[in-house]
């Protein structure tokens, strides 16, 4: 049966019965940008811009699934300011309304935090890549935290073999975590990220700065495996995925290290 040749009320027409009956796993908007006011930094207001992806699973008995209605309820969840718990509640509305089992959310922002230059003491806003996922299916229900940060690694070998200097790189450290508790600070996860790097980057640096800077990573160096061992020490307890690449200096190719820890 071809469904164009269906002639049916418009208002039923997603209700029209699914003669292919073919359970859909997921179906629904991606790509959907919207502003929203996120509340993550103990009751302080940013406003930002997300990335929305939002999907249901689709009973094989229904031909489909209201589309329009997804951004409808989104308009109208987000009028309150977005907190991790809040977000985590999505679900419930979302279910109801799609009538459906499953469903899938995923909103990718940028999040800003101050920070000051290491010796002027300049105040500048710096940005960080957050991603959060909540999944249902069935009767699992995970929340995941995903967070993108830049850093500076500086090779121990370059420093070694060389006279007065050393190459260095910026590395991308994607950390992905089961949040297990809805009052997660985001701050400390990006802070003990931070740390494990050769040194952290800034958004303005003065020439007192750069000079702080670059002795700092100097005397700090890191391989690719340093880092992803140590910021795997300090999440030991917790259940997550790691994935490190830096964008090499002086080589044609880039390095990765991947690690993972669920139980």
């Amino acid at each position: 049966m071809i469904y164009k040749n269906i002639f049916i009320n418009k208002k039923e027409i997603k209700n029209v019965l699914n003669v292919y009956k073919y359970f859909i796993n997921k179906v629904g908007i991606k790509n959907l940008y919207h502003p929203f006011i996120l509340n993550l930094n103990k009751g302080r207001l940013q406003k930002t811009i997300g990335l929305w992806n939002i999907s249901v699973s689709l009973m094989k008995y229904k031909r489909g699934i209201h589309m329009s209605r997804i951004v409808f309820i989104l308009n109208k969840l987000l009028f309150k300011p977005l907190s991790l718990k809040y977000f985590y509640n999505f679900y419930k509305i979302f279910v109801k309304n799609l009538e459906s089992n499953d469903i899938f959310i995923q909103v990718c922002f940028l999040y800003f935090i101050k920070k000051i230059s290491p010796l002027t003491n300049f105040k500048t806003l710096y940005s960080y890549k957050i991603s959060f996922l909540l999944e249902k299916k069935n009767l699992l229900l995970n929340l995941f935290i995903k967070i993108v940060i830049t850093a500076n690694s500086l090779c121990p070998c370059s420093k070694i073999i060389s006279f007065s200097n050393a190459h260095n790189q910026r590395c991308f450290i994607s950390f992905f975590i089961i949040a297990k508790k809805k009052n997660v600070y985001i701050n400390n996860f990006i802070r003990i990220l931070e740390n494990q790097s050769s040194s952290s980057l800034w958004s303005i640096l003065k020439r007192s700065d750069e000079k702080y800077v670059t002795e700092f990573s100097y005397k700090n160096p890191k391989f690719i495996e340093d880092l992803i061992r140590n910021i795997y020490f300090c999440f030991k307890k917790k259940n997550f995925f790691l994935k490190i690449e830096n964008s090499e200096s002086i080589h044609n190719h880039d390095v990765y290290a991947l690690s993972k820890k669920f139980k």
